[in-house]
């Protein structure tokens, strides 16, 4: 009897302690957590340009301890897709873009209008040097015996006026069908490589040697 009455009197303090436990439960399932302190590696987050993958855009993101510091400038005036050009009005009847011009963009497309001087005696390296002065651009050295005998060419008279034309277009008639134009753009420098073997020079004023290194060379080529 007296084990029965002290297991009665137990009961309110094993209910209370089972309310007490829930309690604490409930509350920290209420208490809101706190988020992980990010590391160095999330803390440093840099954006990229987009780019296409399977036709849709991603934007590639760089994490780390030490992400570039430099991104690409956008929009990128030399990708496939231009922005749209621009004008604002400088006179009653007079629209001006304010988009950068093809012949700004690609310097080889600017146009040039030359003028030489027919009393003037010139070679085609000559005319070269002249036609790209203030262009950006310079002629390479002749690399070989054969861009050799093209400077040292006369300027045919043909050629004394050229223009209004691209930069481009007045470098190819200079160097003529037998040549091609070439370019280097980060150096800026145009040279000329012979197109065909059968082109290759054979003239008097050059040496049997040099004739045969100029046939060895566009045949390498």
């Amino acid at each position: 009897m007296d084990s029965l009455r002290q297991r009665m009197l137990n009961l309110p303090t094993l209910s209370t302690a089972a309310l007490i436990a829930t309690t604490l439960l409930a509350g920290c399932a209420h208490q809101p957590q706190q988020a992980p302190e990010p590391s160095n590696a999330d803390s440093l987050v840099l954006s990229l340009p987009y780019f296409d993958v399977d036709g849709e855009r991603h934007r590639a993101v760089v994490t780390g301890p030490n992400p570039p510091t430099t991104e690409a400038v956008t929009p990128d005036i030399y990708s496939d897709e231009l922005p749209s050009v621009e004008v604002i009005r400088t006179g009653r009847y007079q629209l001006v873009a304010t988009q950068a011009s093809l012949g700004q963009r690609y310097l080889l497309e600017q146009t040039i209008d030359v003028r030489i001087p027919a009393s003037m005696t010139t070679t085609v390296e000559d005319a070269l040097h002249h036609t790209l002065r203030h262009t950006g651009y310079s002629l390479c050295p002749a690399p070989g015996p054969a861009q050799r005998t093209l400077y040292r060419k006369p300027l045919p008279a043909a050629h004394y006026r050229l223009g209004p034309m691209p930069l481009r277009e007045a470098l190819q008639v200079l160097g003529g069908d037998a040549w091609e134009l070439e370019v280097d753009p980060v150096a800026r420098e145009v040279c000329y490589q012979v197109r065909d073997i059968r082109y290759a020079p054979g003239h008097g004023d050059d040496s049997r040697d040099e004739r045969n290194e100029a046939v060895a060379e566009v045949s390498d080529a």
